[in-house]
């Protein structure tokens, strides 16, 4: 059998090419098989036919791709499962295959980035399901999943349209009848940008790329939630994570001061590791006035996961106060979109602060 790649060797490629994407072989060699799962093609609707015949997938590891699609991760059965479609928009990589994996760019610009409660050492590796390598093994792509089937538009019963709905209702969404709009809960969205079409149970969001049907939707309702803190800092050193509405959007970029002084934690709050290249981790920053703070009664804490991270600098507190005091008097916190950036660690002690930048509104004159 021919072996991988060694640590040593993946060190030394990526201490070379700090910014290439990831590719992860499957079969024996790696000890996994993967489903690709591609929308645009009707892998959504594909997956939902053959679960309805040989019941749900597991839940196991699973990433999302840049294209909006979806990658299983299964243990590799220990015989060989050849690469190939088994039917439209649904393809098993096996022996000989490659997947690109997380922390990756697609050619779009979107990150692949491993679903929340989803990655490698957050959830167990699955068996790859006794009918998915029959398929893969089988003499010709399955039968009765063609053109009349998945690429004519499915006509869901009023059952399959209930439960799609209940599904929404848990994060958040109501649904209404036929196409609509909506913000998507799998990203902070500040405007909707998450599509559903309530009758043919479908959907697809336009800003973090998540699509499919009832059965993708019930994956990513009922993955486990981890805290903010420690969700997927350590696999992923650039990711979008999942996390509440905020009450201060805005796009302008401001440095906050002090972070210096929480090195240790910003560390762990970006999984307690250092990356070759750094993190670029989007999360949501928490403002927080301090009059009894002897040293500056006017200072504004800035706080992730409920610690304190630095400071707004003295002309960025002035400026902002009024806006973060009328968000904290109307819902109780000031809240906006942060990025935890640098971090990096490189030969010959070339070690990098981590940094944290908020993304603020226009503040009121």
């Amino acid at each position: 059998m021919r072996h991988g790649a060694g640590i040593e060797q993946i060190r030394r490629w990526w201490r070379r090419w700090p910014d290439a994407n990831v590719g992860v072989v499957t079969g024996a060699v790696s000890g996994l098989v993967v489903l690709d799962v591609d929308p645009c093609h009707g892998g959504g609707d594909s997956l939902a036919v053959l679960e309805g015949i040989h019941g749900v997938i597991p839940h196991t590891v699973e990433s999302f791709t840049g294209g909006g699609g979806q990658h299983l991760y299964f243990r590799h059965p220990g015989t060989v499962v050849p690469c190939r479609s088994i039917a439209p928009g649904l393809d098993i990589k096996g022996d000989g295959g490659l997947v690109v994996s997380p922390p990756s760019t697609h050619i779009s610009g979107r990150l692949y980035g491993w679903e929340s409660g989803c990655a490698p050492g957050e959830t167990p590796l699955a068996d790859l399901p006794s009918w998915l390598q029959s398929l893969a093994q089988g003499p010709s792509p399955v039968t009765g999943i063609g053109e009349g089937v998945v690429h004519q538009e499915p006509v869901r019963t009023r059952g399959e349209r209930a439960e799609f709905a209940s599904l929404w209702q848990i994060v958040g969404v109501e649904l209404r009848p036929g196409d609509h709009y909506y913000l998507c809960p799998f990203h902070p969205d500040h405007n909707p940008s998450l599509h559903i079409d309530a009758e043919g149970c479908r959907f697809y969001c336009f800003g973090c790329g998540r699509g499919g049907g009832s059965g993708r939707l019930r994956r990513l309702v009922h993955a486990p939630r981890l805290p903010t803190s420690t969700r997927n800092g350590a696999a992923n050193p650039s990711i979008r994570q999942a996390t509440t509405a905020v009450t201060l959007p805005g796009s302008t970029e401001i440095r906050i001061v002090g972070d210096s002084a929480y090195q240790s934690v910003l560390l762990e709050l970006t999984g307690g590791r250092r990356h070759y290249g750094g993190v670029r981790m989007e999360t949501v920053a928490h403002l927080v006035l301090e009059p009894g703070n002897s040293a500056d009664p006017a200072a504004i804490a800035v706080t992730i996961g409920g610690r304190t991270v630095g400071y707004l600098s003295r002309p960025d507190s002035a400026r902002h106060r009024q806006a973060i005091t009328t968000a904290i008097d109307r819902t109780g916190e000031a809240s906006c979109i942060a990025f935890i950036v640098g971090g990096w660690e490189r030969e010959h002690g070339d070690v990098g602060l981590f940094g944290v930048r908020l993304h603020l509104g226009a503040f009121v004159e």
